[in-house]
């Protein structure tokens, strides 16, 4: 039995002087009245009435319980009030942890366009690589970009391509490799330690960077080939100044998505920024 619902009951039947008047002032059966109250005082091991043939007076149990059940009432109005006004008006401290990748990537219009439009919204963002090592109850959300999924409670927000890049001035130079065992003889540039994990790199690299800048001015240099999430190569892609020959190679997937705390009723500041994240994300791929 609902312990809210007898609790309200109880306050009827005080309020209202019987359980017949009760009955009627909350739309129930007096025996509906008579069974909730029954709950209560079996819960509790105590009566709360004395019961005559004119009114129903409190016990000394009952007084105590009438001024404790009126405040719970009220607490709890209160927060279903304030519960109503941050879902229809966002505000207080949103804390974020993404991966360090996305300090290269337009990142940042996410975040400033989100401020902007949510003025009453605050952000503590941290950037980390060690994703393993995060405390998740220490954040409202933590993005990740990785192959695989292994956590409960995610939100994915998009799906990316790790990929090869070269300038054609490299491939002309030393040769486009048919296979993956062709890359052995080559220079290969890598983002992550964590590509060489599953075999799709089976040679030494020639650099090992988690700065995409870097990586890509060697990779401009002529210097090999570089193998990356799209989404940290796409810029240079659409200039031009680099080329995505993975289609005569491999395309390996990767997940960009969202892990809370909070189950699948997340609050409403933390439902807007992933809606935003999303909404962003998908356009930029």
């Amino acid at each position: 039995m609902d312990k809210i619902d007898c609790i309200n009951t109880f306050i009827s039947v005080v309020e209202n002087g019987n359980f017949s008047h009760a009955s009627r002032n909350l739309g129930i059966t007096r025996d509906q009245v008579s069974k909730r109250i029954f709950y209560l005082e079996s819960l509790f091991n105590t009566s709360l009435f004395i019961r005559n043939t004119r009114k129903m007076d409190l016990t000394r149990s009952g007084e105590k319980f009438y001024e404790r059940c009126k405040v719970i009432v009220k607490e709890l109005d209160l927060a279903a009030h304030d519960f109503v006004y941050d879902q229809k008006y966002p505000e207080g401290l949103l804390k974020i942890s993404a991966p360090h990748a996305f300090i290269q990537t337009c990142f940042s219009d996410v975040i400033s366009n989100f401020l902007i439009k949510y003025p009453h919204i605050e952000i503590d963002l941290m950037f980390s690589d060690h994703s393993s090592h995060i405390n998740p109850h220490k954040f409202d959300v933590i993005l990740k970009v990785e192959e695989n999924i292994e956590e409960q409670n995610t939100f994915i927000l998009n799906t990316y391509k790790r990929s090869f890049y070269a300038t054609d001035a490299y491939l002309n130079k030393y040769g486009k490799p048919k296979n993956i065992e062709e890359l052995r003889e080559h220079s290969i540039l890598l983002y992550s330690k964590d590509d060489l994990k599953n075999n799709i790199i089976n040679s030494i690299p020639k650099l090992t960077c988690n700065n995409i800048e870097m990586l890509l001015e060697l990779c401009k240099r002529n210097q090999g080939i570089l193998f990356a999430p799209d989404f940290l190569a796409k810029k240079y892609e659409d200039e031009g100044i680099i080329i995505n020959y993975s289609k005569t190679l491999l395309n390996s997937d990767l997940y960009f998505y969202a892990t809370t705390p909070y189950g699948s009723r997340v609050p409403k500041k933390l439902e807007l920024f992933l809606n935003s994240l999303k909404q962003y994300f998908s356009n930029y791929h």
